[in-house]
């Protein structure tokens, strides 16, 4: 006998019986090069010196987390659009998904310290503010603290990733993602770059 949809909803995640067909969308073909990026940081640095060797480590990190996060929005985009009504499939996916967060997020705070500024104050709505709260609801959560209905901290629908207190749209993240992709493809193709990160 099949579930119905409170059923799934349940005991599997919430909204599950709601998920049709998941909008997040790839961005692959807007960085062909990326898994070139840090052999060409790399050879840059020994030819050009295009990066101080204070800031190296910086924009090393950064490329990293940016690389990071795009594989894994890609593996989550293309595993998500197999999603509904396989449970094993939903959470590979949202398993993805949280990966690319994650990366997205250092990446950002590592940019943050280094810049000794804000991108947002708590509370306030913004898409970074709600990208934080994704990131540490994934991360730092009690099953047991979790309100009723609820089996999971961070789930995602067809529009958006979400928590109790918050929902980012995957356009959302998308654009974020691209900007923070942008940098790193400036950081790794560049001839000529200084990364300034004086704080003021």
């Amino acid at each position: 006998m099949p579930f119905t949809n409170d059923g799934l909803d349940m005991l599997v995640s919430h909204d599950f019986s709601r998920l049709t067909a998941c909008e997040a969308r790839s961005l692959a073909s807007e960085f062909p090069g990326r898994s070139a990026w840090l052999t060409q940081f790399a050879m840059r640095r020994m030819f050009h010196a295009h990066v101080s060797e204070e800031r190296s480590a910086l924009a090393f990190v950064l490329i990293r987390r940016a690389e990071a996060a795009l594989d894994e929005w890609e593996l989550a985009c293309e595993t998500a659009s197999r999603a509904p009504g396989a449970p094993s499939v939903y959470f590979k996916a949202l398993r993805h998904f949280e990966a690319s967060i994650t990366a997205l997020y250092q990446g950002l705070e590592f940019g943050r310290n280094a810049l000794g500024t804000k991108f947002f104050e708590k509370g306030d709505g913004s898409v970074i503010q709600r990208i934080n709260s994704l990131y540490n609801k994934s991360r730092h959560f009690d099953p047991s603290d979790l309100p009723s209905g609820r089996l999971h901290a961070v789930w995602f629908g067809n529009d958006c990733l979400r928590t109790n207190e918050i929902a980012v749209t995957f356009t959302e993240l998308r654009d974020v993602l691209a900007e923070v992709c942008r940098v790193a493809n400036t950081l790794a193709t560049a001839s000529e770059l200084r990364l300034d990160t004086t704080k003021t």
